[in-house]
């Protein structure tokens, strides 16, 4: 990556204003009712997945496709907001959601590759990631990262989602809600400076495009050449989405998303530790060397989406809802990586993945609304389809670099590796789902749902010539009943199930079966104004038929599935304007994770791995007009406690708490960001690995940005 440079200021700001000229294109007149009002169906589309002023959501179609409000979900459920995002101006996903309870952000340290986090105690990131509803779920190494700048919301369920979305891993999945049109005017443009000689500029635009009003687009953008605190790493981004939605009655609604994006990214970083990794005979490293990197590593994406959505509402009650996406990336990923270390030195070993990948989703249901008597119905009945494919080939041939702990430079050439493998891996998985939501006069709401799944992977050697192949099927449900009372008190309570593929085979060449995750929670809400909610919730959650290896193959190549996983939490939570001038979040998590079943004895009785027992977040905006016109102040604290890493329990990663400041200014369509991450610049590892190494967690980072309405 080339440092920023002083230079290189008018180019960029010649972008920003350039992206300010959008709103000089010519639109056609439109009344004033035309321009504030969508078309009803878009209304109610918003209301569910919309922007969202405040800290608080009202409602959400994450948790039942129908939309409904936030109370009558029998699951935890947190809304990260609009106003919160722009608040605090998160750089990755993982950045975003780090204070929703139950989460454990950064699991990997300053890997910036993917969104990766844990969630009530399972390591997830990369595989619990939707966009709109539709899976979003890395490939190996090909992630479909998103910018937060790109989206509008983040809908966190906690707890399995095998009814409404299908192979998911147990602690919960994640929803990012991309910025679409909204019938109305929408003019931002920004222009910011970061720590590691970051710079960027970001625009988004939208407006009525005719004189009937049934015609709306949207454009966003964003160009950052960045850094971090590795040397020599980038944190480069380019992208650029857009949406129509055309809306031609009040009972048809078709939009259509796209983007291209390319990134620079910094791959894994992670380097034995003096003392513990390092015997002190061998030698030590310098403070700094966590921080290096060769020249050879690089993490270079590139990828395009396009897609749609379709609602059209029937005189009968019924409503066709559907939605695809078609996504493609390549990656080109390099890096000299650390293998292990003696009395020699450290030993790296270089590989090179060179990977397309493509997938393609859809889910299209029927959606009735009735009464029955004092019983408002709502059944929804759908299908939706999954398919995934990646092509990977891999420079690999196992020679070694040693680097001297005398000398611990990596300026060295590395020379590409011979060919290691070209391989292909396909999954398709196919759902046919249920779901009722029943709500009773007098407050009581009940919810079931039931869907039958059957998913296929393969996997084919392109140099030899061979494939493997395994089918599977699961059946999944949920029930859960929620009450409101008139006092704000809401209880409820849920079973809730889900699953994932194992793949591999036994000793004796059977496939494996998939892992089976259920939960039983219970829960209370208690809204005192329509500004505020709080949330407890306590759950049981086991995740079974766990893949292990099977200990009687000496080759390692087999496998059973008998392990079980169990964790069990309590998770409290505080959303949204506690006065006049103060809003925000509190949450706190405890978690006790146990491994009750293993193919290996010794694991038994372990925590499971990334699970911290104590999670405390706090955030807090104020309005300090009183100070200034115009002036906010935000801070926030984040602490865990200790975890391991692995399900050996051999290693701990030290917990310990950060603290975050955000300073905002608005005079006139001006708007001024001071935000820091990590304040008192705290070092810490993110994550430690068994008789490994450690990679380092972020340190202090400081952000100013300039926007302007227009």
């Amino acid at each position: 990556m080339t440092p920023f440079q002083p230079a290189r200021l008018p180019h960029l700001l010649l972008c920003h204003t350039a992206l300010i000229s959008l709103s000089t294109l010519p639109l056609y007149a439109q009344d004033a009712e035309t321009t504030d009002l969508a078309p009803i169906i878009v209304q109610e589309k918003l209301a569910y997945s919309g922007a969202i002023e405040g800290y608080l959501a009202p409602a959400t179609e994450t948790g039942v496709k129908s939309g409904v409000p936030l109370a009558e979900v029998p699951q935890s459920i947190s809304v990260v907001t609009t106003t919160e995002l722009e608040f605090r101006k998160p750089r990755q996903i993982e950045d975003a959601i780090k204070f929703v309870p139950g989460i454990n952000a950064s699991t990997w340290g300053t890997d910036n590759r993917y969104d990766q986090f844990s969630l009530r105690g399972f390591d997830m990131g990369t595989g619990a990631l939707y966009r709109d509803g539709l899976p979003q779920k890395a490939l190996n190494f090909t992630a479909f990262s998103t910018d937060p700048y790109m989206i509008e919301r983040v809908d966190v369920l906690r707890g399995p989602a095998g009814v409404l979305y299908g192979s998911n891993d147990a602690g919960g999945m994640v929803n990012l809600v991309t910025k679409r049109p909204v019938f109305d005017r929408v003019a931002e443009g920004r222009l910011g400076f970061a720590s590691h000689g970051t710079a960027e500029a970001a625009f988004d635009w939208g407006n009525v495009l005719n004189a009937e009003g049934t015609l709306a687009g949207r454009l966003t953008g964003l160009v950052r050449d960045g850094g971090t605190a590795v040397d020599g790493a980038e944190d480069d981004r380019y992208f650029i989405a857009g949406g129509l939605t055309w809306a031609p009655t009040d009972q048809t609604s078709l939009t259509i998303l796209a983007h291209v994006q390319k990134d620079g990214k910094q791959p894994l970083i992670m380097t034995p530790v003096n003392g513990e990794d390092i015997d002190p005979a061998w030698g030590t490293l310098p403070t700094d060397f966590p921080f290096r990197q060769s020249d050879y590593n690089h993490f270079d994406t590139e990828q395009e989406s396009f897609g749609w959505e379709l609602t059209h509402k029937f005189d009968n009650g019924l409503t066709l809802n559907h939605r695809l996406r078609y996504a493609h990336q390549t990656t080109d990923y390099a890096q000299l990586d650390y293998s292990y270390a003696d009395a020699a030195g450290m030993y790296y070993y270089a590989f090179r993945n060179d990977e397309d990948a493509k997938t393609l989703g859809l889910d299209t249901n029927l959606e009735w609304n009735a009464s029955f008597g004092a019983i408002e119905n709502t059944l929804i009945a759908g299908f939706d389809y999954q398919r995934s494919q990646n092509k990977v080939t891999q420079y690999y041939d196992g020679t070694l670099y040693t680097v001297p702990f005398a000398n611990p430079a990596l300026d060295f050439a590395v020379t590409d590796p011979a060919l290691g493998s070209t391989t292909r891996s396909t999954y398709v998985e196919k759902g046919l789902y249920i779901q009722d939501h029943m709500k009773f006069d007098g407050g009581t709401t009940l919810t079931a749902g039931l869907r039958q799944s059957w998913f296929e992977n393969r996997s084919e050697d392109l140099i030899g010539g061979t494939s493997d192949s395994q089918d599977d099927k699961a059946l999944t449900g949920m029930i859960g009943l929620t009450h409101e009372f008139a006092n704000g008190l809401t209880p409820y309570v849920s079973y809730t199930e889900g699953f994932i593929q194992n793949v591999g085979k036994t000793i004796t060449g059977e496939t494996l079966d998939p892992s089976k995750s259920k939960q039983v929670e219970l829960g209370l809400r208690y809204q005192p104004g329509d500004e505020l909610l709080l949330s407890a919730s306590l759950f049981d959650l086991r995740k079974t038929n766990v893949k292990d290896y099977d200990l009687s193959d000496p080759t390692f190549s087999s496998f059973v599935t008998v392990g079980e996983i169990r964790s069990r939490g309590l998770e409290l939570e505080a959303r949204g304007r506690l006065t006049d001038r103060l809003q925000g979040m509190l949450s706190y998590a405890y978690l006790d994770t146990k491994i009750t079943k293993s193919a290996d004895a010794s694991k038994l009785g372990n925590h499971n791995a990334m699970a911290p027992q104590h999670q405390l977040s706090l955030w807090v905006d104020y309005d300090a007009s009183a100070l200034l016109d115009g002036l906010t102040i935000g801070t926030g604290l984040r602490y865990q406690s200790d975890s391991f890493s692995t399900q050996d329990n051999g290693r701990k990663t030290q917990g310990g708490a950060v603290a975050d400041l955000s300073i905002r200014y608005e005079a006139d369509s001006y708007t001024v960001d001071l935000g820091v991450s990590n304040l008192f610049d705290r070092d810490y590892y993110g994550v430690c690995y068994d008789s490994y190494g450690c990679a380092k967690g972020e340190g202090r980072v400081a952000t100013l940005s300039v926007s302007t309405k227009f």
